[in-house]
């Protein structure tokens, strides 16, 4: 692809934000809706510059980012270790499996009253949420990736005779990577909302989904606004930052031109 035709896509993509905002500034400038509702450009200015002058949007995203990480690591950490263990053991799947995929039906907000009555009201709940969130989709990949390697990649392992250890270190694993990046790739967007909606239920301290909590209490829907727009413009450099993680990890699968 050309980088003209890249630019025009990427130009193509900003068409429907720019007209969303084009019909919130006609109705809030008219006066067509709800004041509270369709906030006026200058407010949210106002509520921007104010936040960012008093170091709240700073401390908010470093501490959500600060969860997310260390969320997402005991949960992409001990999922990669339950599907490895499943995904390469058929009698460990046999055992684990069914109660796994009986838990994951679980919605990860579901397990919020039994964490904070066993760990508070605080940010280790919170993480716990995040850790959940990043558990489950690193799991059911992993196993996936592992189970679903062809059968003659397995075959040539047999008639080079290697052993258990070698066929997963040299065959099993690199034909799994794919599925265990994507699982991780979905982790990390799970663990994003975990993140966002543990902070708003929770609002304990400081983070993203607290500034969106405190807005909302205080019926400043500028804030709340400014919260939104701060939530998903650091999920989508999230996104943004793995794809291109996965496209160069990957590089050597793309074909030539």
């Amino acid at each position: 692809m050309s980088m003209r035709t890249r630019t025009r896509l990427d130009l193509r993509g900003l068409v429907l934000p720019a007209t969303i905002l084009l019909a919130w500034w006609v109705v809030s400038a008219n006066g067509l809706g709800n004041n509270y509702i369709f906030v006026s450009f200058s407010r949210i200015g106002a509520a921007i510059a104010q936040f960012v002058n008093d170091g709240t949007l700073l401390a908010g995203t470093t501490a959500t980012l600060l969860r997310l990480l260390i969320g997402f690591a005991l949960g992409a950490a001990s999922g990669l270790a339950i599907g490895l263990l499943i995904g390469l053991s058929s009698a460990a799947g046999r055992v684990i499996s069914p109660t796994f995929h009986a838990l994951r039906q679980i919605a990860v907000f579901a397990w919020m009253p039994l964490l904070t009555a066993w760990l508070g009201i605080g940010g280790q709940t919170m993480i716990a949420l995040i850790a959940i969130g990043a558990f489950y989709p690193t799991v059911v990949n992993v196993e996936a990736g592992c189970r679903g390697v062809p059968l003659p990649y397995l075959e040539v392992g047999r008639v080079m005779e290697l052993s258990r250890w070698q066929t997963i270190r040299r065959i099993i694993l690199p034909a799994a990577a794919p599925s265990i990046l994507a699982g991780l790739e979905l982790a990390v967007a799970t663990a994003w909302l975990s993140t966002i909606g543990a902070e708003y239920f929770i609002s304990a301290g400081d983070g993203l989904g607290i500034i969106l909590a405190a807005s909302r209490m205080r019926g400043s829907m500028d804030g709340v606004i400014v919260g939104i727009l701060a939530i998903g413009l650091v999920g989508f450099a999230l996104n943004r930052l793995l794809a291109f993680a996965s496209r160069r990890a990957f590089k050597w699968r793309a074909p030539s031109t």
